[in-house]
């Protein structure tokens, strides 16, 4: 009667401890806590930052130059003429001149066209130093109003191009910096759930050698009185040593995930007797089909937009090379008011108009095709970047549609394990009865109790691999 309480406690204890559930007098470290620490103090997540914001300054920068931009530009110039026109050869003479000029323009890019217009105000002054010049003549020149508006290539419009390529870089940089920080995530919940599994391992071991220790001293106790073999107390034995053996791996294990946790989150993590990590409660179910999770795949994923961008940049050097492949036309016209003096004030009266437009028309007469190999090697790697978008498109839907469906599947499995825990928890209580009533030898005992820890071990193999893959598809789509 004394063997068959000391069996039946035992059991209880162990299947107790085995449950996961917190321990009394431990420390519980949440999951959210984990990702928050990993996300303040990953390098990377510091580095994508920082990444994000220096793309978001140059994003600010381009649309500050499609603004009116207003600058004063002063340039003096000096120059000495050293040329003698009644001698054959050059040498040196005093003839002089220094000249400054001071413009105020006012320009701005004409986004809907694709050319730039301007207009300003123009002075200069002119200082002559001659040796038979008495004194010092100047000159001053004054344009109070200057118009004008400069087109490189009709037809061809490189502003709205980088409009759309730099608004696609900036959104790849943002859902860049997004991407890392759910990364992180996913990879502090891998660690973590890894250390959680660990440490109910390491409590299961622990009371299987406690209970193997109890078992070898009632069987040889019960030895001494002939009510147990030889041969089933050194079944015994050799069960309590190999608990140990599997204790020490699950204590190297358990050792190896916390490392990999504490490093992640740059501290130190107390050991599994001081804080045991806790499992939360299953999320809800996903209610995405594959399609809309692969659509949401694609719009949150860094890299497709990035080749969007890419491709954006392809079809714009083709458009630009299959235009400057036939006759190219540029225009520059300029409008304004000017007048010579010798003083300032004379130089502001009288203004004349003046106007001045150049139209630039070149035609490749003999250029041996290369404008048209321009545009071919234009042509190719626009399509080369239409294939690398549809590849990593067809990667993004594979990717999202297998974890879904994993997802799924590892919901199911962890129910199944589940049930599988509690049938294999009364076989293990039926045979510990019979085993204390004397109705079954030891290796029934023990088998049943390998089954029970196959099971359990089984459940949290799933427990784990359902929030990994949880975490990897809010990684992909967002998803909360």
């Amino acid at each position: 009667m004394k063997n068959r309480i000391n069996i039946r406690i035992l059991t209880g204890l162990t299947l107790f401890s085995m449950l996961p559930l917190r321990s009394m007098g431990q420390t519980s470290l949440t999951l959210d806590e984990v990702i928050r620490l990993s996300q303040d103090s990953a390098i990377t997540a510091f580095q994508s930052q920082q990444e994000y914001r220096s793309r978001q300054a140059s994003y600010e920068a381009f649309e500050a130059l499609r603004k009116p931009q207003l600058s004063l530009k002063v340039v003096p110039n000096y120059s000495r003429i050293v040329s003698d026109p009644s001698r054959d050869y050059v040498y040196l003479r005093n003839y002089d001149i220094f000249s400054t000029s001071a413009q105020v323009r006012l320009s701005q890019k004409v986004l809907s066209f694709g050319g730039e217009a301007f207009i300003g105000s123009q002075a200069i002054w002119s200082e002559f130093f001659r040796e038979e010049a008495s004194g010092h003549p100047r000159q001053f020149v004054a344009s109070p109003l200057l118009v004008g508006y400069s087109h490189t290539l009709l037809g061809y419009n490189p502003f709205r191009w980088e409009k759309q390529v730099e608004d696609q870089q900036l959104k790849a940089a943002r859902q860049q910096h997004e991407y890392n920080l759910r990364c992180i995530a996913e990879e502090a919940a891998v660690r973590y759930f890894r250390l959680a599994r660990q440490q109910r391992m390491l409590q299961m071991r622990q009371e299987e050698l406690r209970m193997n220790d109890t078992l070898l001293a009632i069987a040889r106790e019960k030895a001494t009185i002939a009510i147990v073999t030889l041969a089933e107390l050194h079944a015994i034995e050799v069960q309590q040593q190999n608990a140990a053996n599997q204790l020490e791996v699950t204590r190297q294990d358990e050792l190896k995930a916390r490392t990999e946790l504490a490093s992640l989150l740059r501290m130190d993590l107390p050991s599994s007797d001081q804080t045991l990590l806790t499992i939360p409660d299953l999320p809800p179910l996903v209610g995405y089909t594959p399609e809309e999770a692969a659509m949401l795949a694609k719009s949150n994923n860094p890299a497709y937009q990035q080749r969007l961008a890419e491709l954006t940049e392809a079809r714009h050097q083709e458009d630009k090379a299959r235009k400057e492949r036939g006759i190219n036309v540029g225009l520059d016209i300029n409008l304004g008011l000017q007048q010579v003096s010798t003083t300032l004030g004379s130089a502001y009266k009288n203004q004349q108009l003046y106007a001045l437009g150049a139209v630039q028309v070149t035609i490749p007469l003999m250029d041996h095709g290369a404008a048209k190999k321009r545009h071919a090697a234009a042509t190719a790697w626009e399509e080369r970047q239409e294939s690398a978008l549809q590849e990593t498109e067809r990667l993004l839907v594979e990717d999202a549609t297998v974890t879904l469906q994993k997802l799924q599947s590892c919901r199911m499995m962890l129910a199944s394990t589940g049930q599988t825990v509690k049938l294999a928890e009364e076989a293990f209580n039926e045979a510990a009865d019979n085993y204390a009533n004397g109705l079954c030898d030891i290796n029934t005992y023990t088998l049943a109790q390998s089954r029970w820890a196959t099971a359990y071990n089984n459940y949290l193999t799933a427990l784990e691999e359902f929030w990994t893959t949880h975490y990897h598809l809010q990684t992909l789509i967002r998803y909360e």
